[in-house]
């Protein structure tokens, strides 16, 4: 059959499995999404030749605007690069014709850095992680007009709103990503004002440390206290389960969220994760 670039759903589920069980070069990103689940997903496509899968690419978009490469995995025969570039291309051809305008990624490793650089991305950002040691949270006064309650299954297309209308498309979640993160974390919270959801975060629970994966306030409802009063809450929680300790990502240019974080006394913890953006066409 020669050399093909196909998407993943024109291979078995059980040969795409096996490759990726013991292909030795693997780049996944953070996600919300099972590796298992990216693979019937859009925009994963495999390179094959003479019927044996050499490398496989996922770039499964997360909106209209923004897309993230969920996940590369290749043999290590010394052509990883090359195997690369052939799927970013593909990956890039359907992505133009979807109307995304960047593709975006982390770089956690030197070969990372290097494969994505020859690929022509560019910085974008810095992604730092914070960690609280002191989880004797200060007391915050209820705020007049607002509630904060447990978040329901029914609360996500709410959540949906806020999410898109709180941050820039690359730092976007969809429906899929969302319902994800709401199984996955282990403590889920709004905060309502006239009834409707206006704020949200999702905390994830690890032995004695949570990671505050999201906190969201929607624009109109910002600078009266409901992000850090969320984060007490959620703070206040693990604290009451005997946690000693808790951690949150943010970016490097993202003031106001680092300003919230710091008063709240985290403080950074280890190296700086480079984002990179690969521009797909003029917006």
């Amino acid at each position: 059959m020669g050399t093909q670039i196909l998407p993943s759903n024109a291979y078995p589920l059980d040969a795409l499995r096996s490759f990726l069980n013991f292909a030795p070069l693997t780049f996944s990103n953070l996600d919300w999404i099972s590796i298992q689940e990216r693979l019937e997903g859009q925009c994963c496509f495999v390179r094959s030749e003479e019927n044996q899968i050499k490398a496989l690419i996922s770039c499964e978009p997360e909106n209209e605007q923004a897309a993230w490469l969920r996940i590369f995995v290749s043999l290590s025969d010394g052509r990883h690069a090359e195997y690369f570039e052939r799927l970013l291309d593909r990956a890039l051809l359907e992505l133009r014709e979807a109307g995304v305008t960047a593709l975006y990624t982390l770089s956690f490793k030197p070969w990372h850095q290097n494969l994505f650089s020859s690929c022509a991305f560019l910085p974008f950002t810095r992604i730092t992680t914070l960690i609280l040691s002191d989880l004797s949270a200060e007391s915050a006064e209820p705020l007049p007009g607002a509630e904060i309650r447990v978040m329901t299954a029914e609360d996500l297309p709410a959540l949906e709103e806020v999410d898109h209308s709180a941050f820039s498309p690359a730092w976007q979640l969809n429906t899929r990503s969302l319902e994800a993160a709401f199984r996955t974390c282990t403590y889920n919270t709004v905060a309502l004002q006239g009834g409707k959801i206006v704020a949200y975060q999702m905390t994830a629970a690890n032995f004695y440390t949570s990671h505050l994966a999201r906190l969201a306030v929607h624009p109109l409802a910002q600078q009266q206290g409901l992000g850090i009063r969320l984060a007490l809450d959620t703070i206040r929680e693990t604290a009451s389960r005997g946690g000693t300790e808790m951690t949150v990502n943010t970016q490097t240019n993202n003031q106001q969220s680092l300003r919230l974080y710091h008063r709240l006394g985290f403080i950074q913890q280890g190296k700086l994760i480079p984002v990179l953006q690969k521009p797909i066409r003029d917006v």
